[in-house]
């Protein structure tokens, strides 16, 4: 996987399926700056300044294993770890307590200023993950049985499946035609 994909219609999820496969993942968006700045550029959530990136990674990949392992039961109908939700409630009381309301559009929504640090968009998702937590809808939460990558289905008849048809749903639609095909 060298292109970025964001199928998880929601900026937690997306954030979650930085590695391009669990358990095994060969591809890692957080493993180094340089492709955590093009991970955040594509997202829409550019990172102005680089300084302190490299010491912020790994407080992201934390935050990223908990954001996956809250939603990963829940797109299950399980309920998520206690820890974990924790975990991303404490750094949404961070992003709270260190940012501001604005007017955007018909509504408000928190803004921490600039420059634009990794710290600021880890405050970002998690203030998606709440968001997604507590307004859900959480009946929506899915989860490819290839990749284990989360997305929230906005499809109209409720039945996506995989995190992309180009990918995972292609691979999974011609395994089960050639495995039916050699009976």
């Amino acid at each position: 996987m060298t292109a970025i994909e964001l199928v998880g219609n929601a900026l937690c999820l997306d954030f979650a399926n930085t590695v391009n496969a669990r358990p095994v993942a060969r591809r890692d968006w957080l493993s180094t700056p340089e492709e955590a700045v093009t991970w955040a550029a594509a997202a829409g959530h550019p990172i102005g300044e680089p300084d302190g990136l490299a010491a912020a990674l790994p407080d992201a990949r934390e935050l990223r294993e908990a954001v996956f392992r809250v939603f990963q039961p829940l797109a299950q109908g399980e309920r998520a770890p206690q820890p974990d939700l924790d975990a991303v409630v404490a750094l949404h009381g961070d992003g709270v307590a260190h940012g501001r309301l604005e007017a955007a559009g018909g509504h408000f929504g928190f803004s921490w200023g600039t420059p634009r640090t990794m710290r600021i968009l880890l405050r970002e998702v998690a203030a998606s993950a709440v968001e997604l937590l507590t307004h859900g809808p959480l009946d929506r939460l899915g989860e490819c049985p290839s990749c284990h990558w989360l997305f929230l289905d906005v499809s109209k008849n409720r039945r996506r499946r995989w995190c992309s048809m180009a990918t995972c749903g292609s691979r999974d639609k011609s395994r089960r035609y050639y495995a039916g095909r050699s009976l």
